[in-house]
C-alpha cells in the first residue's frame, strides 16, 4: 500500500511539473519574442541605438528560443507518457530542465551587464522555478549549485574580486536560502494535498466497500426472511408477497394462473411413528422435489405451512399444470420414504389439488387459490394419493 501510494504521489508530482514546465515554456517564449521585438524597435531610436548591445541580446534570445523549442517538442509534440518503467527518466528530464533553465538565466544575467541589473534574469527564473515547480531539496540544490558557480565565475572573470562582486555574492547568498524555503514549502503543500486526496479516495473506496457489503447482508437477510428455514422453499410471507406482485401484474394485462396445493398424506402418523426429526427429513426431501420442479418449470414453490406446500404457475397451459401434478405425485413416491403406519401406501405419498383460472380481477387470484384448496380437500376425502385439477378458463 505504501509503495503504491509513493508511486502515485511521484506520478502526480511529475504530471504537475510537466504541465507547469509546458506552461512556463510557452510564457517565456512569448516574453522572449516580445523583448526581441522591443529591442529591435529601441535599436532604431538614435539616442538608444547600440550595435554592441543588440548583438549580445540577439545571441541570448536565440539561445532561449532554441531551448524553448526543444522543450516544446518534447512536451507538446511527443507528449511524454508516464509509466512505471520511465518514471525515473522523466524525473531526470525535469532535473535537467531546471538545471539548464536556471543556468541559462545565470549566463544571460552575467553577460548583460550594461542593459539589465546583472542578477535580474537569474533572480526571476530562480524564484519562478522555486514557486512554480514541485521540487525536492536535491532537485533544487543541484541546479542552484551549478548555476551559482557559473554565475560567480563569470562575474569574477569580468570584474575580479571587487566591491561589486562582494555585494553580488552577498545578494546571491541571501536569495538562495529564500528560494529553497519557498520551493520546499510549495512542494510540501502540494504533496500534502495529494496525500489528502489519496486518503479521501481510500475512504470513499472503503465506504463503497462497506456499503456493498451492507447491501449484500441486507439482501441476504431479506432473502432469509422470505425462506422457510427447514425446507429452503419460500415461506408464507413470500407467498403473500407473490400474490401482491400478481395483482400488480394484473394492472398491465390479464393472465392465466395455476395453483397447485400439495399435502403429505398421513403425516401426523409418520411423526408419531418415526419421530419429528425423521418427519423433518421427509419434508426436506419432498421440498427438494418441489424445488427441482420449480426450477424446471419456472414456477413459485412455497411451504404453505406444516406438511402443506403450494406451486404457483404464471401463464402456463392446463396441460402443463396437469403434467406438474403428475410429476409431483410420481417423484414423491419414487423417494420411497417408508411409512408403515399409513393406510394409503407403504411409502410417503401426497394428495394434490390444482386449479387453473383466467385472471382478470384481483379477486380471481384468491378464487383460484380457493378452488385449488377445494380440489385438495376433495382428493383427501376420496382416498388421497391422487390429484384433482379444476379448470375455469372463461374469459
Amino acid at each position: 500500500m505504501l509503495d503504491n501510494e509513493t508511486l502515485l504521489i511521484r506520478t502526480e508530482v511529475i504530471k504537475q511539473n510537466l504541465q507547469k514546465i509546458s506552461l512556463l515554456n510557452k510564457i517565456f517564449t512569448i516574453v522572449i519574442v516580445v523583448l526581441f521585438g522591443l529591442t529591435n524597435v529601441l535599436s532604431n531610436i538614435p539616442i538608444l541605438n547600440s550595435d554592441k548591445l543588440l548583438q549580445l541580446s540577439l545571441l541570448h534570445y536565440v539561445l532561449f528560443i532554441i531551448f524553448n523549442l526543444l522543450i516544446f517538442f518534447i512536451l507538446d509534440i511527443r507528449k511524454i507518457k508516464i509509466t512505471k518503467d520511465n518514471i525515473n527518466k522523466i524525473e531526470l528530464f525535469i532535473n535537467l530542465y531546471v538545471t539548464l533553465f536556471i543556468t541559462i538565466g545565470a549566463i544571460v544575467s552575467m553577460r548583460e551587464q550594461e542593459i539589465y541589473n546583472p542578477l535580474l534574469i537569474y533572480t526571476i527564473i530562480l524564484f519562478t522555478c522555486s514557486s512554480f515547480l514541485v521540487l525536492t531539496v536535491k532537485q533544487v540544490l543541484i541546479p542552484l549549485v551549478i548555476s551559482t558557480c557559473v554565475l560567480l565565475i563569470g562575474l569574477y572573470l569580468q570584474r575580479g574580486f571587487d566591491q561589486t562582486f562582494i555585494l553580488q555574492l552577498i545578494y546571491i547568498s541571501s536569495i538562495i536560502p529564500i528560494a529553497v524555503i519557498i520551493s520546499q514549502s510549495f512542494t510540501y503543500s502540494f504533496k500534502r494535498s495529494i496525500q489528502f486526496q489519496i486518503e479521501m479516495v481510500r475512504e470513499a473506496q472503503i465506504s463503497r466497500g462497506l456499503t456493498k457489503k451492507l447491501r449484500e447482508v441486507n439482501r441476504k437477510l431479506e432473502l432469509q426472511s422470505l425462506l422457510d428455514p427447514l425446507t429452503s422453499l419460500y415461506n408464507r410471507r413470500a407467498y403473500n408477497q407473490h400474490l401482491k406482485d400478481l395483482q400488480t401484474k394484473l394492472k398491465e394485462s390479464s393472465f392465466k394462473l395455476s395453483v397447485i396445493m400439495i399435502d403429505v398424506d398421513c403425516f401426523k402418523l409418520y411423526n408419531d411413528t418415526y419421530g419429528h426429526a425423521e418427519g423433518d427429513k421427509a419434508l426436506v426431501k419432498i421440498a427438494n422435489v418441489l424445488n427441482d420442479l420449480a426450477d424446471e418449470h419456472c414456477c413459485f414453490a412455497t411451504r404453505w405451512g406444516g406438511e402443506e406446500f403450494a406451486l404457483l404457475l404464471y401463464n402456463v397451459s392446463e396441460n402443463c399444470a396437469n403434467e406438474i401434478c403428475h410429476k409431483v405425485k410420481t417423484r414423491v413416491q419414487q423417494l420411497k420414504i417408508d411409512h408403515c403406519t399409513s393406510h394409503i401406501s407403504d411409502v410417503v405419498s401426497v394428495s394434490i389439488g390444482a386449479s387453473t383460472k383466467h385472471i382478470s380481477e384481483p379477486d380471481d387470484i384468491l378464487s383460484c387459490v380457493k378452488q385449488a384448496d377445494d380440489a385438495l380437500y376433495y382428493v383427501k376425502e376420496h382416498g388421497r394419493n391422487n390429484f384433482e385439477h379444476r379448470l375455469n378458463l372463461n374469459v
